[in-house]
């Protein structure tokens, strides 16, 4: 009963994404994330049973997104309010149910390994649509802290640009070094959403 409270106070939680962005850090989350600096502990990593990402927008509140379904290596994550974000490469492609949407046409799989590499993008509220994307990558290695563990990481750097808008940018991926999982990101998704922060916590 007691995982079974756990579980469903981190599904409510889910729909305090960017529309409360700003403010309304509720009571839920403070039961929840009671913890220092918002940390998931291996114990909280084991109470779940399924795989689910953190995120946070800005310096808005903590949400936990649970993984739905997984289909060409594409991860749907959803939470509470038909909030849905849509990974590939642990790279956001897709999002619906924020304030703020956008999508990536016939994305790519990552290949860090290119000089330059384009993409057509859509933008919701304010509309924008087929405009082009241009993303080039630096690598480097890093190591970071991880469920108590410390993981040798590929710290990418994706710099962007939409030249119609005269939007860019940067992205950070923190790919592990020996399961190419991506552990960490950061990633602008919306010319008016603050950077998205990413964990995820993939359960085999």
């Amino acid at each position: 009963m007691t995982r079974i409270l756990f579980i469903l106070l981190l599904l409510s939680s889910c729909g305090n994404l960017p529309i409360t962005y700003l403010q309304n850090f509720t009571s839920v989350n403070n039961v929840v994330f009671g913890f220092p600096e918002n940390e998931i502990t291996e114990e909280i990593f084991d109470e779940f049973e399924s795989s689910f990402l953190k995120i946070r927008f800005g310096r808005g509140p903590h949400a936990i997104l649970i993984l739905a379904y997984v289909e060409d290596d594409i991860y749907e994550w959803a939470g509470a309010d038909d909030v849905k974000i849509f990974t590939l490469d642990g790279r956001i492609i897709k999002t619906s149910g924020l304030t703020n949407n956008s999508e990536i046409l016939k994305p790519f799989k990552m290949d860090y390994s290119s000089k330059n590499l384009y993409e057509t993008i859509n933008l919701y509220n304010p509309d924008l649509y087929g405009a082009t994307i241009k993303r080039s990558f630096d690598i480097r290695d890093e190591t970071i802290k991880k469920l108590g563990q410390d993981i040798k990481v590929n710290r990418i750097k994706e710099r962007f640009r939409v030249d119609a808008i005269g939007w860019n940018g940067e992205n950070i991926y923190y790919q592990n070094a020996t399961s190419k999982q991506i552990e960490f990101s950061e990633q602008k998704i919306h010319p008016r959403l603050p950077v998205a922060k990413l964990e995820y916590y993939i359960k085999y």
